[in-house]
């Protein structure tokens, strides 16, 4: 498991810090939309660097070997950059889609906006993050012992754990996944109809071109 963790690790390190420095150097350049894409990098970069070395050497001793505190900032991590992943994601499903589908909207789409969301994700991302710190929930080892994460168990024996729970995979898992899944359908369908009409005009300018090969023979 730990060889798995580290060459993921490495790829993740490697791919989001070159995209990073990409990024970067052609800042200039860069759309409103692709905001979104640098935000990714550094929240999925966030992660790595902060959850898998501690994840690697607890794999190999077979056992969390930081203490508790230690245990809730690994899961305060793993939480926030996780959630903040799946949000941008969502926005930028959204966004692609607006200016697919809609692209009198997509294309008032500015820097600003661009942005405003990003703080957006980063907050809803700490709100969630925050709360088992804040009581609403419970941070703890995960079954097999070796990371921290939300202590799923204590759900089953606490109402207000099962309510954060249940608000956290529905807000954070349920909702996103839908937004994402709807977005990128109608992005396929706007796209086909588009062929369509595309093919439809093509082939009514080859009749008449074929109609007017005949008159003039």
């Amino acid at each position: 498991a730990s060889l798995i963790i580290l060459r993921v690790g490495v790829c993740s390190l490697c791919g989001n810090s070159l995209l990073l420095y990409v990024s970067y150097k052609k800042k200039h350049l860069l759309k409103p939309a692709e905001f979104f894409i640098v935000n990714l990098a550094i929240s999925d970069l966030g992660m790595t660097l902060s959850l898998y070395p501690l994840a690697i050497t607890s794999s190999i001793n077979h056992r969390w070997l930081y203490g508790r505190t230690v245990c809730l900032i690994y899961a305060f991590c793993g939480v926030l950059f996780g959630i903040c992943s799946l949000t941008t994601l969502t926005i930028l499903s959204i966004v692609c889609c607006l200016k697919v589908c809609y692209p009198l909207h997509g294309n008032r789409f500015s820097y600003e906006h661009g942005r405003v969301l990003i703080v957006c994700a980063w907050a809803y991302a700490l709100v969630f993050a925050c709360s088992p710190l804040a009581y609403w929930g419970q941070y703890g080892p995960e079954p097999y012992g070796t990371a921290c994460c939300i202590d799923w168990a204590w759900s089953n024996h606490n109402s207000v754990a099962r309510s954060y729970t249940a608000v956290l995979f529905i807000a954070c898992y349920l909702v996103p996944c839908g937004i994402i899944i709807v977005s990128y359908t109608r992005i396929l369908l706007t796209v086909r109809e588009s062929r369509r009409a595309v093919e439809q005009h093509i082939s009514a300018q080859t009749r008449m071109g074929n109609i007017q090969t005949i008159i003039v023979k």
